[in-house]
């Protein structure tokens, strides 16, 4: 693939940029994943190279069909899960959501330090902070604390 669209690209169905740069991501872990349903590549392909926009995909018979079949095949997998493979899917799941809050704890971080270096007149050092420097208040506890 060239050219590929950007994160901002995507804001017209995101929330927020967090949620378009987990799009963009997902569309593009889909677009390469070897295993993915030809459908769905294709879209993530179509999208991701700009073609197609995200809101046009999904309002496409086509991909909303293959995203209906896989969401179906997921919520099969799901009802056959034995209590102990759902315990486990579980805390996979939520040290998931730990890494990525940890994760977007810093780049608020970056993102504070990059304001107060413009607000500086550019003068300041950057200074990358480590996620587990950031206040408890801007992030879930997490078992490294």
């Amino acid at each position: 693939m060239s050219k590929e669209i950007s994160d901002a690209d995507l804001m017209d169905v995101a929330d927020d940029p967090a949620q378009a740069r987990r799009l963009h991501k997902a569309l593009r872990t889909l677009a390469d994943n070897p295993n993915a349903d030809g459908t769905l590549k294709e879209m993530a392909r179509e999208v991701l190279s700009g073609r197609l926009g995200m809101r046009e995909a999904l309002g496409t018979g086509a991909y909303l069909g293959a995203l209906g079949d896989r969401m179906a095949e997921l919520k099969r997998t799901d009802e056959r899960l034995t209590p102990e493979e759902r315990a486990a899917q579980e805390e996979r799941a939520r040290r998931w959501f730990e890494q990525r809050a940890d994760e977007g704890a810093a780049e608020a971080a970056e993102a504070e330090d990059a304001r107060e270096d413009e607000a500086a007149g550019g003068h300041r050092r950057a200074v990358r902070r480590d996620p587990r420097d950031v206040p408890p208040a801007y992030r879930p506890p997490s078992s490294r604390d």
